[in-house]
């Protein structure tokens, strides 16, 4: 057990002296929509990086009927220190993958992503931003757990079973939050102390299952609307997510 320790440890060390040693956002990448900078470290995914941006662009914009006005900034950090200064929470949670900084996207590198993550965790948080940025143009005061769930739902950057975990236990104890309490502002490590980030996919999930996307888009414009949009109230869509959760995330 201590060599293997030992070994994990060296490997980290090794990861983190490469990284010092190149750490420049010198390289650049442009595609259609996006410029990507990033460090030497990066190089051999930055094809996937650049992909999966571009290959989701269409799917997203058509979905929420918004446009990059301009090309936008992606920075890719293999330093988890300097991905935070990036970020400007210095003293951001180890867990922090990525986020909107001033007019760009800011990730991790998937070659030495945050711990609890994996590669496609990060490489899939480019698209969580890039969500956040469409819907954000609709309407920047959406409420923290429908942002987040539209973003989680449409990047699928969460391992499934880590959702279905949550939300099994969830039920099993009768600790399902309500919106209001998902509803953080701008306190994102509150929110992912209360499990927001799963609860918010499987809400956003049920609601374009059981009313559609024209109804959610409808709701990132007004989100209070809850009568007006769904013809119901917002006790009665909660409701409607715990059957909808309870019959596809079942106990049994």
């Amino acid at each position: 057990m201590t060599e293997k320790i030992e070994e994990i440890s060296d490997n980290i060390e090794l990861v983190n002296s490469d990284i010092e040693k190149d750490y420049k956002l010198n390289l650049r990448k442009e595609t259609q929509h996006f410029i990507i900078h990033y460090t030497e470290f990066d190089k051999s995914c930055i094809d996937k990086v650049s992909d999966i941006l571009e290959n989701s662009y269409n799917r997203i914009t058509s979905t929420f009927n918004q446009q990059l006005e301009e090309k936008l900034i992606i920075e890719i950090h293999p330093d988890h220190n300097q991905l935070h200064i990036a970020l400007g929470f210095p003293n951001a949670p180890g867990w922090v993958r990525g986020g909107l900084g001033i007019g760009k996207i800011v990730i991790a590198s998937p070659l030495n992503p945050p711990p609890g993550s994996e590669f496609h965790n990060v490489l899939n948080t480019a698209v969580h931003e890039l969500v956040h940025i469409m819907v954000n143009k609709i309407n920047k005061n959406t409420p923290r757990w429908l942002n987040e769930g539209i973003a989680c739902y449409e990047a699928k950057d969460n391992n499934e079973n880590w959702i279905v975990k949550t939300v099994k236990n969830g039920l099993a104890n009768d600790i399902v939050p309500t919106f209001k309490v998902l509803d953080t502002g701008d306190d994102f490590e509150t929110f992912f102390k209360y499990d927001g980030y799963q609860y918010s996919y499987t809400i956003v999930e049920s609601i374009i299952k059981l009313f559609g996307y024209d109804k959610l888009c409808n709701l990132i414009k007004a989100p209070n609307s809850f009568v007006d949009i769904f013809g119901i109230t917002e006790d009665e869509l909660h409701n409607k997510w715990i059957d909808y959760i309870k019959m596809n995330y079942s106990l049994n």
